[in-house]
């Protein structure tokens, strides 16, 4: 039931024990979303655009730029699973950095 965890996530995951808050600026150089190590029970993370839009790739190898990649608004948020988290590079959209805010969770 790989549909039901992932359709479940936002009600059944928790914030990761022995993590705290995290934020991470994009500019305009593609770089890799996480810039910490993420704790080794971590299955989520929740992520929250502000100050401008991002572009994102998930695949570990596409380099984002302002034309691709997926959209993601300021004030956007997301559940991404650890691999996706993992994976994932941005890079602003426009010419106003964006930061990211994260919170590594655990699903029950």
């Amino acid at each position: 039931m790989a549909n039901a965890r992932i359709v479940n996530t936002p009600s059944q995951a928790i914030a990761q024990n022995g993590t705290t808050h995290k934020q991470n600026t994009i500019g305009s150089t593609a770089e890799n979303v996480l810039n910490w190590t993420l704790n080794s029970g971590t299955t989520h993370v929740l992520v929250q655009v502000g100050n401008a839009d991002l572009r994102v790739t998930f695949d570990g190898a596409t380099t984002p730029t302002a034309s691709i990649g997926f959209r993601m608004p300021s004030g956007s948020s997301a559940y991404w699973t650890r691999q996706m988290v993992t994976t994932a590079k941005a890079i602003r959209e426009a010419s106003t950095d964006a930061v990211i805010e994260a919170q590594e969770l655990n699903y029950l």
